[in-house]
């Protein structure tokens, strides 16, 4: 039977550090292990172990004192174990056949010693002084060393055991060439020499490549077993090249040794941002400005060194906060190329991110190159594991041909993730057919994780053997490598040993490690551009369920998107139509700032879920709050201000409520106002009817329909009567009060019931045949009326609009605490460990979690008629939400249902998740989300190694029966996170095979193990629509989402903000600010440039298929990059109209100079 010698982290440690580990003290390390047999028989020894960090130690195996030495081959078939970090990390078994006169019955000792062959390593070469002794960053413990991670030691039986005595074993050999090249010249063949247990331990080996013979001394002091392994110098390989081994006596063995290409690895110096997690935001931003303090320091002392900046932020940090001798001192070396800087402004969820705010994040560094003259080539997102399939279509429209993503696998990746990095680089063709040239990265600091840290050029030679060994294939053209990273998250660049290129060049011709930076890089591999393979393919949203941790901060950040725009729009619009006024910039591109911060990808402190209630853990989360919610802060208040200014610019005869279209084609908007009861809302001199939705004391909040509003345009809705006494004069609630509810014409009131009658067993209306269950008020099926289509999934176990509560473990799990338990505040409190589970990360040796998913308890509070449909109210709880509120509206002229949820949340530390049921019926169901540009259809366009668990969608999201099939569109615009057919189960499922056509918002969750709030809680208002489809339609899809998530914006003209009734310029009814004339099929969006000579005009595809659009504008039309960078001009068709091609898919962006307005 199988012995199991040892338990790691009980009888064996853990982890063993190496001799080549600084926390380890530079030493070996060994354990010993006492064992019994109970009768001798000839036995395997096998020991199962990870090479997760640095260099993999060679391992000293005693029994009872017979010594013998391995080298153990690390492993690497996959990514499947995310958790081993960098590209050379992978797992070992090493089986040691032991015969049976070394096992008699009894006791016996393993020993086990991790150690190093230097020799074995570096060949016969002079090696200098390595960094070895030193001080060492003693903060990272063994994150960066060297040693194993233990599995699993055991001791069977061998199948020969019961057979005859074996023929006493003898030596084998296995030879290789390798890509070492001494300055001595030649390059290093490795020979390696297996002595099996019991057998005669060799004395030499005669080894002849191409004709040329040497021997090779194989004895070594206190081995008796294992291997030997020697790298010794032989003649540059040209061509492949036979060669023999001959061992002793023994008859030879033949091998071919291919040559190997000569390398230049490019080790790029990088500290990676996160703006928080380390530490308090304003320390972060300091620590990286005074990084190029230290970097310009490192360029004074050191020619050859070189430093990437890993976000604009960083420099503009460094510009606002140090003189201007120093600032220029940085310029001048971005200037050099010595130093490069990331064209975006920080790290972002890239599926999280909206289109805008990509352009956005690119902006600050097009300051630098248009004011300061520093390069801007390449983009970087560092850390986030996948990306959007559009960032190549974003990057090309901005200018910038090339991308590095450095990868961060933990959470984030699968057994396919390996595929992107061994064909690195790549020509990564976006959704518009756009092409930048890629590199992605298995992680940064990548040298630390392959070459230990402080690195040695034994470590390095180990490191650098097995990565270039990767990528020495036939298709592989580079003879150029990236290795990316010296540094961690937010680390002082003083920290570090920038010593090691010199030290290995000072031995080593080839492979030379040169100190560059990312775009040194990339232009070494840049002239193999149209030769390289091209990657096609969007990676999911790993680390975008981060989002879900921040639910409210999430919220008013998807708000921001689109008020931001909204407001530059109107703002640019009122100035074209009266130059009087210009857009508040300075205001407007600080709200981009602060709103940049939301989709960057870090959100409290690294330490938060072991201490939720450190002081930095709200500090962090505070700041990134502060920052989002003044982006939508000067958002709203800008278009306030527009919106006075567009009311001076329209005539009106008194109160008058405006509503802007922020949409490039006309629509029926819907807008809530506040007004005392009884307000008339009059259009055309005609009251419209309204639904209240609340009433405080009188003053009511009406809903109400304004139709056909232009394309960025408005239209007034007169206000019959008004509120006319002074504040704090209204003397208790006005006339005709009514309580909150009920439909209207012109505000009179309704019963007190707020028009709610009992919900019934069934519904017709215009649009749908609806089934309900009276007792807890859910829509149980939703039948299209036109079609006869049943949208709803009868077999779901879930209904439309259920919130879910799901727990990881048993309900009774908490790793919370009471308050009202705790004697005062300084009562100490423990916060037990999650459960382990597949929930954190694919780890493929834990366990799945054990779910309980509670629906939450509901009750109907009924059904009433609106004026335009149908409102199904429901109210309810579940645990850690004591009060949830859902709305179902039905609509008499429209297909588009809505869901409106909102709930309350509790704080709550155990694991756990909350979700929003939207259960679509649908055969061999077909999905598709939206990303900035295009669809993507996670069972086709995928690329390998992406996440298919979960999702974000911008606009909306398509679920089509079978293909093409009757589809659904459905639009979140609070929550971007999904999942498609289930919940989240921890499955890290390699392909995507949706388990039915149900979309799950997923709301919240708490299941990282760092980087995110531990727990949450807050207000919360979720709302969602839907609208059947006859099939996929990515026009109709999306723009319905669009309609959905960007609302008309409204405003008031009082009579304090205007006396005068005299004619103004603009109609008094209503008017486009900007008639484009667009096809159904193109989105546009509008801005005032940032040189204020005109309008920013951004145009998209939304059809996949493409065409021409024709602008009837005055003034000159000309082509501009993303950033505003002019381009070259527009042609124009005999009309005098600008003519713009549009790709599929593709985003164009013009600019439109001059004006229309003035007075």
């Amino acid at each position: 039977m199988t012995l199991t010698l040892a338990t790691p982290g009980v009888e064996l440690p853990a982890f063993q550090p190496g001799p080549l580990d600084a926390a380890g003290g530079w030493r070996d390390h060994r354990v010993e292990l006492p064992f019994a047999v109970a009768e001798a028989a000839g036995s395997v020894l096998r020991l199962e172990f990870d090479a997760g960090h640095g260099p993999c130690p060679d391992l000293l195996v005693e029994l009872d004192g017979r010594r013998g030495f391995f080298h153990p081959a690390v492993v690497r078939d996959d990514r499947a174990e995310v958790y081993r970090h960098g590209p050379i990390a992978g797992s070992c078994v090493l089986e040691i056949a032991l015969p049976a006169a070394w096992l008699a019955p009894g006791d016996h000792v393993l020993a086990l010693t991790t150690t190093l062959d230097a020799a074995a390593a570096t060949g016969p070469v002079d090696v200098p002084a390595d960094a070895l002794g030193g001080r060492h960053r003693e903060q990272f413990g063994h994150h960066f060393g060297s040693g194993i991670t233990w599995r699993s030691l055991t001791l069977a039986p061998s199948a020969t055991a019961a057979g005859p005595a074996p023929v006493r074993p003898s030596a084998g050999a296995r030879l290789f060439s390798t890509p070492l090249y001494p300055l001595a010249g030649g390059q290093l063949a490795e020979l390696t020499v297996d002595v099996p247990a019991g057998a005669s331990w060799p004395s030499a080996a005669t080894v002849v490549v191409g004709g040329e013979s040497q021997t090779l001394q194989l004895a070594r002091e206190g081995r008796e077993f294992g291997q030997v392994r020697v790298r010794f110098p032989i003649t540059e390989l040209t061509a492949p090249t036979s060669a023999a081994v001959t061992i002793d006596d023994a008859a030879p063995t033949t091998f071919t040794l291919a040559p190997q290409r000569k390398w230049t690895v490019h080790l790029i110096p990088h500290v990676h941002l996160d703006v928080g997690y380390t530490d308090v935001q304003g320390k972060v931003l300091e620590l990286h400005s005074r990084n190029l303090d230290r970097a310009l320091d490192a360029l004074d002392r050191d020619d050859a060194f070189a430093f990437s900046v890993d976000g604009s932020l960083v420099v503009g940090q460094y510009l606002a906060t140090r003189s201007e001798k120093r600032s220029q001192r940085v310029l001048d070396a971005l200037r050099s190329g010595r130093l490069s800087v990331n064209a975006f402004h920080s790290l972002f969820l890239s599926g999280v991110a909206s289109l805008e705010e990509v352009y956005r994040a690119a902006y600050l560094a097009a300051r630098l190159r248009d004011e300061y003259g520093v390069p801007v080539g390449y983009a970087n997102l560092t850390d986030v594991p996948s990306y959007s399939a559009a960032v190549p279509s974003m990057l090309t429209a901005l200018g910038i041909d090339a991308f590095v993503g450095i990868e961060n696998h933990h959470r984030g990746g699968n057994a396919d993730s390996d595929l992107q990095h061994l064909a690195s680089p790549v020509q990564w063709e976006g959704v518009d057919g756009s092409r930048v040239l890629t590199h992605f990265s298995d992680t940064y600091s990548q040298l630390r994780f392959m070459a230990g840290d402080p690195q040695t050029v034994a470590g390095g030679a180990h490191a650098l053997v097995r990565l270039l060994d990767r990528y020495e294939r036939a298709d592989y053209l580079p003879h150029d490598l990236a290795v990316i990273g010296t540094h961690a998250d937010n680390e002082d660049l003083a920290d570090g040993d920038a010593a090691f290129a010199a030290r290995w060049n000072a031995v080593f011709a080839w492979p030379r490690v040169a100190v560059s930076t990312m775009a040194g890089y990339l232009d070494a591999v840049r002239p193999l551009a149209d030769r390289l393979p091209v990657w096609r393919g969007d990676g999911g949203s790993y680390w975008e369920d981060g989002v879900g941790t921040g639910a409210v901060v999430i919220a008013e950040h998807r708000r921001a998107q689109v008020a931001l725009p909204t407001a530059e729009a109107l703002a640019a619009l009122v100035a074209r139509a009266d130059d009087t006024y210009r857009p508040n910039r300075a205001a407007l591109d600080a709200a981009w700032d602060g709103v940049l911060f939301g989709s960057e990808h870090t959100w409290t402190w690294s330490h938060a879920n072991a201490h939720p209630h450190g002081e930095q853990v709200g500090d962090q989360l505070d700041w990134k709050r502060h920052q989002v919610h003044s982006g939508y802060r000067t958002a709203v208040d800008e278009t306030r201000r527009a919106f006075s200014q567009l009311g001076e610019l329209v005539s009106t005869a008194g109160p008058t409520v405006l509503a802007y279209n922020p949409l490039g084609w006309a629509r029926d908007v819907e807008i809530e106002v506040e007004a005392p009861a009884g307000t008339p809302f009059l259009l055309d001199g005609a009251e419209l009817a309204t639904e209240v939705l609340e009433d405080c004391n009188g003053l009511l909040r009406y809903r109400l329909t304004v139709p056909d509003v232009p394309p960025f345009g408005y239209r007034t809705v007169p206000l019959g009567a008004a509120r006319t006494l002074a504040p704090g004069e209204e003397g208790g609630a006005a006339g005709g009060g009514s309580s909150a509810g009920g439909s209207s014409a012109g505000g009179s009131s309704v019963a007190g019931d707020g028009g709610w009658a009992p919900v019934p067993p069934s519904l017709e209306t215009s649009r749908w045949q609806v089934e309900f269950d009276p007792a807890t008020g859910s829509v149980t099926t939703l039948t299209h009326q036109r079609t006869g289509r049943s949208l709803l999934d009868d077999a779901a176990p879930w209904r439309l609009g259920q919130v879910l509560y799901v727990l990881n473990g048993p309900a009774a799990l908490t790793r919370g605490y009471d308050p009202h338990e705790l004697i005062h505040s300084g009562t100490p409190h423990v916060h037990p460990p999650a459960p382990r589970s597949t929930l954190s990360g694919r780890r493929p040796v834990a366990d799945r979690p054990e779910l309980t998913v509670t629906a939450a308890t509901m009750r109907p509070v009924g059904l009433r008629r609106t004026h335009d449909g149908w409102r199904l109210r429901t109210v309810g709880s579940a645990p850690s939400l004591p009060s949830i509120e859902a709305d179902v509206l039905l609509r008499d002229d429209s297909d588009r249902v809505d869901v409106t949820v909102r709930l309350t949340k509790e704080r709550e530390l155990a694991k756990e998740s909350v979700y929003i049921a939207f259960p679509f019926a649908a055969d061999a169901p077909r999905f598709r989300y939206d990303r900035q540009q295009g669809w993507i259809n996670p069972a086709t366009d995928h690329a390998p190694g992406a996440c298919h668990e979960w999702f974000t969608t911008q606009y909306g999201v398509v679920v089509e029966s079978a293909p093409g099939g009757p589809a659904v569109a459905w639009t979140s615009a609070d929550a971007p996170l999904f999942t498609a057919g289930d919940i989240v189960r921890g499955a890290w499922p390699e392909r995507f095979e949706p388990a039915s056509g149900s979309v799950l918002s997923w709301v919240m969750n708490n299941y990282w193990p760092t980087n995110t709030p531990p727990e949450q809680d807050g207000e919360l208002t979720l709302r969602y629509a839907f609208t059947p489809l006859p099939s996929f339609d990515p026009v109709a899809a999306g723009r319905f989402g669009r309609e959905v998530r960007v609302p008309a914006a409204v405003s008031e003209v009082t009579r304090l903000d205007k006396f005068g009734t005299d004619p103004r310029p603009l109609p008094a009814g209503g008017a486009s600010l900007l008639d484009l004339g667009l096809p159904g099929w193109v989105h546009a969006t509008v801005a005032e440039a940032r040189d204020r000579d005109g309008l920013l005009l951004r145009l998209q595809d939304l059809s996949g298929d493409g065409g021409t659009v024709r602008l009837p504008v005055a003034g000159r039309v000309v082509r501009c990059h993303a950033d505003e960078r002019e381009a070259g001009p527009v042609p124009v068709d005999d009309s005098g109209a600008a003519v713009v091609q549009l790709r599929p898919w593709q985003v164009v962006s013009v600019l439109v100079r001059g004006g229309e307005g003035g007075r």
